[in-house]
């Protein structure tokens, strides 16, 4: 548990900042209705973390085993990545693994929602000021892409770019350009879900954020 004292901050101070489109798709969903399965992902939490260490580690990233998070205490202290107390309620449940390349430390994905299936994915990667590993950056988010949305990108194009390193180019260039210390692609629809990139200027560097929604 100690490990995750190390770098659970890294996908909560993320979250909170981003609009999520699952929890306003929940929150817009009359009470009665919130356990409808039509809002969450069409995928397992053990499926997704699997076949995502399976990839990565093909690649020289190490995905450790998910830590899991199902009581309230835990959820509060480890997964409490909405400022709103309202949408944080909805969280029953949570995944979270560290990622490490060879040099060390990248970043994290959590995955949370119902007990049995996840309703929204985070990946949450620190970037130095010099975008050391920016390749990593975009292998992660590519393979986050195609396992819990589809490997569809060539063919769909999201946003009009031809590929996710096109899509990363752009909002790199337009938030080192820019003068906000927060930059989004805002929400993006891929077959029949939706994913946004964030990129925020912080001490360490940039951190990049990549969230899976229905």
């Amino acid at each position: 548990m100690k490990i995750k004292y190390l770098y659970a901050g890294i996908a909560a101070a993320a979250a909170i900042v981003a609009i999520l489109v699952f929890f306003i798709q929940f929150n817009n969903v009359p009470h009665e209705q919130q356990t409808n399965p039509a809002i969450y992902l069409d995928f397992s939490y053990e499926e997704a973390n699997s076949n995502l260490k399976s990839t990565l580690e093909s690649q020289h990233i190490n995905m450790s085993h998910p830590l899991r998070f199902s009581s309230q205490a835990d959820i509060a202290q480890y997964c409490n990545f909405l400022s709103d107390p309202k949408k944080q309620a909805l969280v029953q449940y949570c995944t979270s693994s560290e990622l490490r390349d060879s040099v060390g430390f990248l970043g994290d994905i959590n995955m949370v929602g119902s007990p049995e299936t996840p309703g929204l994915v985070i990946a949450a990667l620190q970037s130095n000021p010099m975008l050391g590993n920016y390749d990593e950056v975009k292998t992660v988010f590519g393979d986050v892409i195609n396992e819990t949305i589809c490997q569809c990108w060539d063919k769909e194009k999201p946003g009009g770019y031809a590929t996710l390193s096109d899509m990363l180019d752009a909002l790199r260039d337009f938030h080192i350009n820019g003068k906000k210390p927060d930059s989004t692609t805002h929400s993006v629809p891929l077959e029949n879900k939706h994913f946004e990139i964030e990129l925020t200027t912080n001490q360490n560097g940039y951190l990049w954020k990549l969230l899976v929604a229905r």
